[in-house]
């Protein structure tokens, strides 16, 4: 993953006449139009997100402003991919500036590593999960696009990344159901997001059991 921001600068001017200045917003709602095609400049067996979180105007309901900045992300299973969703969305911002006569800067930065849990580690770790948790209550999660820089102590080191279930949910073969009656299944960064405190004694079991066993030797990837 890794965070972009796209400035588009043009000259501000009053909204009462427009033909004086240079207007910046068309410019970002072609960017935003555009994102909605940058995945079919990646293959379609590949998975990549590309979202703007948050948009900057210096303008007023009546004022055109000189400048727009919209930030956000890109996000990839397959690294590779995060030099062509980067290279498509300079492209895009600066032909959408160019067409409205504003200058484009698009920087990059904060890029993260995907998590890959090494089949090794997650066979080195099963015993004590399962022991933990239940076996019934262990599955290997589908891959996602979040992202965390939790990535880069696993590529130098080793070890898993590991989600503990901590809202009103059950398993219902390998997918996660709401309980019924129970609060819901809600993501995290939505204003409804809650924790059941109590399974926050699971992960400390989890996370005690596996530093110690390590330490002693007794978890560890073969070879």
């Amino acid at each position: 993953s890794c965070r972009f921001r796209i400035t588009l600068t043009g000259r501000q001017v009053h909204g009462s006449m427009p033909w004086m200045g240079v207007d910046a917003m068309p410019a970002a709602g072609g960017i935003l139009t555009g994102i909605g095609q940058l995945y079919r400049q990646i293959p379609a067996t590949d998975a990549v997100t590309v979202t703007v979180g948050h948009i900057e105007d210096v303008g007023r309901y009546n004022i055109i402003g000189d400048s727009v900045t919209l930030w956000g992300t890109i996000r990839c299973i397959d690294q590779q991919d995060m030099a062509t969703a980067q290279e498509r969305l300079t492209n895009l911002a600066e032909g959408q500036g160019h067409s409205y006569g504003c200058a484009t800067a698009v920087f990059f930065d904060q890029v993260v590593s995907p998590v890959h849990n090494a089949a090794e580690w997650i066979d080195a770790l099963l015993p004590t999960l399962k022991q933990v948790a239940g076996d019934e209550n262990v599955i290997a999660a589908p891959p996602t696009l979040a992202y965390d820089d939790v990535a880069e102590f696993v590529k130098a080191f080793g070890g898993a990344y590991l989600n503990i279930g901590v809202q009103d949910a059950r398993f219902d073969g390998d997918d996660i159901v709401p309980v019924e009656g129970g609060r819901g299944i809600v993501p995290n960064h939505n204003p409804g997001f809650y924790v059941d405190e109590g399974t926050l004694l699971t992960a400390v079991r989890v996370d005690v059991r596996v530093a110690v066993g390590h330490l002693l030797g007794r978890i560890a990837p073969a070879g």
